[in-house]
């Protein structure tokens, strides 16, 4: 694993190495014959790549995903994809697949999907229970037999076979098999109390635990993991209340934010966020 101050540059010069040849850039290009879709630009502990036709097998950053590709996600695991116009970071437990089609989508089998989409939403992405697409940066989670979106900027349309909703930031929607949207609705509030670490940062060694804190009473919560200066996720965890362990196995300035969940599961917005030093002297 290199050091983190390695990775800004990767993550943050993603967008035009996609648009290079693969083999202009030294790395992997996909199964002979399949068109390069998109890159695997962080894989954090066991991330599974499945080739059309192929059996599972360990991923490794910078491997081409093409179409007919599948991706799953161990218990602790985390990886992030990248395309020219849009990035799917996704969760623990979530397997998603780019079906070898006609027209271009992304299918989240299960778990837990963001989507963070600045300039155009040519990529449609596909639930048992819905499609959404749409412009900014938004939550997707498929548990059992219900999709939960939540638009966390931007715009996002959600649509099943019974009807449609377009959500704003701020707003959620479920949609339960067979059954229309619900109309948009506000989600959790973010918490506000206790938030520990916050401005002044902690300082920690490599791998050191760490308690993160807040006040609330939500029926669950999610956290998330991010550089100093990047929109990159690192770490991602469900948890049902605080005090909550994380360990950072990297050196580096890092912020941390956890958001409320709903007694549905539909996720809120997230908290100011605190920050992390994680220095191995």
């Amino acid at each position: 694993m290199p050091r983190w101050s390695e990775r800004p540059r990767s993550c943050l010069a993603a967008g035009l190495l996609l648009l290079a040849p693969a083999a202009s850039r030294g790395e992997a290009p996909p199964a002979k014959g399949a068109l390069e879709l998109a890159r695997l630009r962080l894989v954090e502990r066991r991330v599974d790549l499945g080739r059309k036709n192929a059996r599972w097998q360990g991923a490794v950053e910078g491997e081409a995903i093409a179409l007919g590709d599948a991706l799953r996600t161990g218990p602790d695991a985390l990886a992030r994809l990248e395309l020219p116009w849009m990035a799917l970071t996704l969760s623990p437990d979530s397997t998603l697949r780019f079906p070898d089609a006609l027209l271009l989508q992304a299918t989240l089998e299960g778990g837990r999907a963001l989507v963070e989409a600045p300039a155009i939403d040519a990529l449609k992405l596909v639930t048992g229970e819905a499609e959404v697409r749409g412009q900014g940066r938004a939550v997707v989670r498929r548990s059992e037999s219900s999709t939960l979106v939540t638009c966390l900027a931007g715009r996002f349309v959600v649509a099943s076979g019974r009807a449609t909703v377009t959500l704003a930031p701020g707003e959620g929607t479920v949609v339960a098999a067979g059954l229309a949207p619900t109309t948009p609705q506000r989600v959790p509030a973010p918490p506000t109390e206790g938030l520990w670490p916050a401005r002044d940062p902690v300082f920690v060694a490599p791998s050191e635990p760490l308690e993160l804190r807040w006040k609330g009473g939500a029926a669950g919560y999610q956290l998330e993991l991010l550089p100093v200066g990047s929109e990159v996720v690192l770490l991602q965890r469900d948890v049902m209340a605080p005090p909550a362990r994380i360990e950072v196995p990297w050196e580096g300035a890092f912020r941390w934010r956890v958001s409320a969940r709903d007694a549905r599961g539909l996720e809120g917005l997230p908290s100011a966020e605190g920050l992390i030093a994680v220095d191995a002297k």
